[in-house]
């Protein structure tokens, strides 16, 4: 799924308005510069991670969870250091998934740089509903 379509599929989800969406979301903190530049690019799931995140903390004030230390069960958790909170926060909260890439036994990976199938996504998106005031 192209940047775009996410964040169009997530007003919806929401009941965002679309329209100047990058312009608000920038203003409101939610989206970043990125976003608006290069929309047409697949979104990564570390991008999905911080932009959900961030929507559920500057537009619906979720705080954050206070003891992320449950999340560095993520083997690539602090591989970016930038995204490791909003990693956390969406992992920690059920919203996304870890990939366990062992068949016996437990390597939970998260896979900043990975993307997700639509299907994948729309379930995340039905999740964070669970978190509207």
């Amino acid at each position: 799924m192209r940047t775009d379509d996410f964040i169009r599929e997530l007003c919806k989800a929401t009941g965002e308005e679309y329209s100047d969406v990058y312009i608000r979301g920038r203003r409101a903190g939610w989206l970043e510069e990125e976003d608006e530049l290069y929309p047409d690019r697949d979104i990564s799931r570390k991008n999905v991670a911080r932009i959900l995140h961030m929507y559920l903390l500057k537009v619906w004030l979720v705080p954050d969870l206070p003891d992320i230390s449950r999340a560095s069960a993520l083997k690539d958790l602090y591989d970016c250091r930038i995204c490791a909170n909003h990693v956390a926060q969406v992992y920690l909260r059920g919203i996304m998934n870890a990939k366990n890439l062992l068949k016996e036994g437990e390597f939970l990976w998260f896979d900043l740089e990975g993307s997700d199938d639509d299907d994948d996504i729309f379930i995340q998106l039905t999740k964070i509903k669970y978190f509207s005031n």
